[in-house]
């Protein structure tokens, strides 16, 4: 079933909010912002010729509302990592669509995977992990937007936010999310071994 993993990790992320965070404006809008995504699931509208999600409409805005706040160079330095995001995944999807034979890779898998490598590529520190994960769901949803542009122009139908694009970027968010966490705990593990070997020089 198409979009069964996005659906599951926003249960995952729903019940760790609601449970198991600390009461406070993040745990309510974490709680309150994956609720709507899920309810939102199975809707769509039309614009004009093209079909688009609801809940790629609201991630969009969501992620804007992240970034709001960077300076202008970096707002500039954003959108050439959408676009370079879009252009890759607008590839993968015309490739497999016009000769599969060269995709031997699973289509979904591409997906996920051009995804976090181009997160990384644009925004490897540490300090930017909010911006990379704001890069990644705009850059993505700029490159349903290319897909969905040129597919329905040659006669194909393609709902721009399509379900299996869904699960990639929450598959993609979910191993971001944990590289970031693998990476505090090391950092956490260097501080702690550096603090034990200070203890033992002064020993």
């Amino acid at each position: 079933m198409e979009g069964i993993f996005y659906l599951w990790i926003l249960w995952g992320v729903w019940v760790y909010s609601t449970f198991l965070m600390k009461k406070g404006r993040a745990r309510f809008w974490i709680s309150f912002c994956t609720l709507v995504l899920v309810a939102s699931f199975p809707y769509e509208f039309g614009m004009g010729h093209y079909r688009v999600t609801v809940p790629l409409v609201l991630i969009v805005v969501l992620a804007l509302w992240t970034i709001r706040e960077l300076p202008l160079h970096k707002k500039l330095y954003l959108f050439i990592s959408l676009i370079s995001t879009a252009m890759c995944l607008t590839g993968v999807k015309l490739v497999s669509i016009y000769d599969p034979v060269l995709v031997i890779v699973d289509p979904f898998i591409l997906d996920v995977s051009v995804l976090i490598i181009m997160g990384f590529l644009f925004y490897s520190d540490v300090a930017s992990r909010n911006v990379r994960y704001a890069s990644v769901l705009l850059g993505g949803a700029l490159g349903q937007v290319f897909i969905g542009m040129i597919l329905t122009t040659i006669g194909f139908g393609h709902t721009i936010g399509e379900h299996k694009y869904m699960d990639a970027a929450a598959v993609s968010f979910l191993i971001l999310v944990g590289i970031d966490g693998l990476l505090f705990i090391n950092r956490l593990f260097n501080a702690k071994l550096q603090e034990n070997k200070g203890d033992a020089h002064h020993l």
